[in-house]
């Protein structure tokens, strides 16, 4: 079985849900607490967007959930926009917007090891 811990492991499981992006964050953190959230964003987003561009899962929004049904999916050249907004990964009692993923068209036994450190290290990288 894999760790809850891994980070891939915690999308995944997400993006089967359908899961909005905030709920990303609450599971990954164990928490309510939006504040702790936020230094996981830029990770999440390193991977959302890897796995996107990979195949592995879509990303749609809409104006309400469930937006994978009703949304419109979000292309590779809008989603880097998309997730540098920190309002895409805020919880809302009556959201405007619904940000959500969900299982793309590349099965997740695909997956191999590695395949999004680079995405992963640039998101730690401070610009030069």
């Amino acid at each position: 079985m894999v760790d809850w811990e891994d980070d891939e492991y915690c999308l995944y499981v997400n993006a089967r849900e359908a899961s909005s992006l905030w709920m990303i964050l609450a599971d990954w953190t164990q928490s309510e607490d939006e504040e702790l959230w936020k230094s996981s964003i830029p990770r999440f987003a390193a991977i959302i967007t890897c796995w996107q561009r990979l195949g592995f899962i879509k990303v749609f929004q809409a104006e309400e959930w469930p937006a994978h049904l009703e949304g419109v999916e979000i292309s590779s050249s809008d989603l880097p926009r998309l997730l540098r907004d920190p309002r895409s990964w805020e919880y809302s009692e009556n959201p405007k917007r619904v940000i959500c993923i969900a299982i793309g068209d590349r099965d997740i036994t695909e997956l191999k090891s590695g395949m999004c450190e680079d995405e992963i290290r640039r998101s730690h990288t401070p610009p030069q």
